[in-house]
């Protein structure tokens, strides 16, 4: 983008950057943008490129003189990229060059002071709130770091410009100081370090279900100015693959970047997974599938298993199989008999619930069943259902002879214990199989014992 006439000279340079991981010694950069903006927020010019060691790819070797002449000097602005910053920073000392301290500012804090009602903040989130457009709506793979730098420098741009008439963030004026202090140097001071192997593809990442809001959400449940960025980092990460439970370790690595102690992480990664637990009970979403996918989100961020299984059980109040955490755990379910789980998962299917996949039924489709009847229906003490008189016929007609109270209703039988002479015959309940079918032998019953995966196709078969 060629520079305007009117525009001043570039103060702080909006970056985008791609990285292999999350461990900051063994991640690659594999692309950059870089949009450079003036005081008063006018775009001045931008570049990218898409690095690689070999092939048709460009080496960063040859492109460090570039990234210093469009960097130094320049306050860095990201929207939440202090890791990607930071792994610039490794390979830039691997090739031999000693850089200053970088002045960085992050436009997911400063949005704390000019956007301060929102509820999620992305950089989409951001760029909407403030009107800013952003191609490709920061769902990959339609946004590029191009797309995404030149979202930084609009939001620059506004926030410059005191969007909504919010009085200037003081850091945001004085991050340009800073960096005008340090300049870069003119060459690499050293002979650069043997090069090193490039990653390989990196593999699908561990969600599925979870992915999306219910992350923004989660984090919007729990962050805040100084947590924010770390967790948006998680979710990020989560999302596109970089962070499985192999390369978690790479997170002792961000938790400096942005000021949190190895306890103050630990405590707000408990809390994000446990807000996507709940989110995920709300939302009716635990069934296996859900549940394996927070197991290993579990794993990643270090936090027990359990913190799974017991709010899943808690929250549900019908009594279902037992629970299998994978290690072989076994988790006991309370009691309740009003109806059978079969009955409840029977009735939903005819009335148009989603229950496929689900062990437990979710409580909303509990409480939907007890709505729909006017009393809650004991299915494990059934009345014995007797003949009842024809309209106007009384109870007692002597003049119509009647056989014995045994004969007519087959659900009883005469005792067979002996018994004095003179006296009535006592009538006792018939074994099951000398009565009628029962109407409720129809409904399809789960062997709850053995279920512990949901079959295949159809939960009721």
């Amino acid at each position: 983008m060629a520079r305007h006439e009117r525009v001043g000279k570039p103060a702080y340079a909006a970056v985008s950057t791609r990285i292999t991981g999350i461990q900051v010694a063994r991640a690659r950069l594999r692309e950059i943008a870089v949009v450079r903006v003036d005081e008063r927020g006018g775009v001045v010019d931008e570049w990218s490129a898409v690095l690689h060691p070999d092939g048709a790819w460009i080496a960063l070797a040859d492109v460090a003189a570039t990234l210093r002449q469009r960097l130094s000097q320049m306050a860095i602005v990201t929207h939440n990229g202090r890791l990607g910053i930071e792994v610039l920073r490794a390979e830039l000392a691997h090739l031999g060059w000693q850089l200053p301290a970088f002045a960085q500012l992050t436009t997911i804090d400063a949005s704390y002071h000019y956007l301060p009602n929102l509820v999620h903040r992305r950089l989409s989130d951001c760029c909407t709130a403030a009107g800013v457009p952003f191609e490709g709506g920061g769902i990959p793979p339609n946004s590029s770091p191009v797309n995404e730098a030149r979202a930084v420098a609009g939001l620059l741009s506004r926030f410059v410009q005191s969007v909504g008439g919010v009085p200037d963030l003081a850091e945001l004026l004085q991050v340009t100081l800073r960096a005008w202090v340090y300049p870069w140097p003119e060459a690499p001071s050293r002979v650069a370090d043997a090069p090193r192997p490039w990653p390989g593809r990196r593999g699908p990442g561990i969600l599925t279900t979870l992915a999306g809001q219910p992350l923004a959400d989660a984090i919007a449940a729990v962050a805040d100015v100084h947590t924010h960025g770390y967790l948006a980092l998680i979710a990020e990460t989560l999302h596109d693959g970089r962070l499985t439970p192999q390369t978690a370790a790479g997170l002792a690595d961000a938790e400096p970047l942005y000021r949190l102690t190895p306890e103050a992480a630990s405590d707000i990664r408990r809390r994000f997974f446990d807000a996507l637990v709940h989110q995920a009970i709300e939302a009716d979403r635990y069934h296996l599938e859900a549940r394996q996918e927070l197991w290993r989100v579990a794993d990643t961020l270090g936090c027990p298993r359990d913190a799974v299984i017991e709010p899943i059980v808690e929250a549900t109040p019908v009594e279902f199989p037992k629970l299998d955490d994978e290690t072989g755990t076994k988790k006991p379910t309370d009691g309740r008999s009003v109806a059978t789980p079969a009955q409840m998962r029977a009735w939903a299917i005819a009335n148009g619930f989603d229950v496929e996949g689900y062990i437990r039924l979710p409580w909303s489709i509990v409480r939907a069943f007890e709505e729909a009847h006017a009393e809650p229906v004991d299915r494990t003490a059934r009345p014995v259902e007797r003949d009842q008189p024809a309209p106007g016929r009384a109870l007692h007609d002597q003049s119509v002879p009647t056989a014995p109270r045994a004969a007519q209703d087959p659900g009883l039988r005469p005792d067979p214990r002996p018994r004095e002479a003179g006296t009535q015959p006592v009538l006792r309940p018939a074994h099951r199989r000398d009565r009628e079918p029962d109407p409720d032998d129809g409904v399809p019953q789960l062997e709850f014992d053995r279920l512990e995966t949901p079959p295949i196709g159809n939960p009721l078969v």
